[in-house]
């Protein structure tokens, strides 16, 4: 796939006991990928785990895995113009896929997400199907 710009979706299903785990920590160490995420990322890694009163730092490895892009004014405007329904935090990852600057397949397991995805050309995976 190349680069991957990783959805929260996908993500955080790599620290939380769920059956896909193992599977999708197994995916993320696929040899010449590389895989990136809006530093909103980080933030919703850390919210999760303070949530579920688990240490910050099982989000560690996750968090070293993946290049994370700050968002900026232009992903402000990015996401603001786009026009379907999508949730806020899901636009703000979005823009922010479409500003990589190279082809990128954004990896969702959000139904909504990666239909407004595929609507605004993006390259879309479901790694935990």
């Amino acid at each position: 796939m190349g680069i991957v710009y990783l959805d929260s979706s996908v993500a955080l299903r790599t620290i939380l006991d769920v059956p896909q785990r193992p599977r999708l920590q197994a995916w993320m160490q696929a040899p010449g990928e590389v895989f990136v995420s809006s530093r909103l990322l980080r933030t919703e890694v850390v919210r999760v785990l303070r949530r579920d009163d688990r240490p910050v730092t099982d989000g560690a490895a996750l968090l070293d895995r993946v290049g994370l892009i700050d968002v900026t004014r232009q992903t402000h405007a990015v996401a603001e113009s786009i026009e379907r329904h999508v949730k806020t935090l899901d636009a703000l990852h979005l823009a922010t896929a479409l500003l990589v600057g190279e082809p990128v397949t954004v990896a969702s397991h959000d139904t909504a997400m990666k239909a407004v995805a595929a609507d605004l050309g993006l390259v879309v995976a479901d790694p935990v199907e």
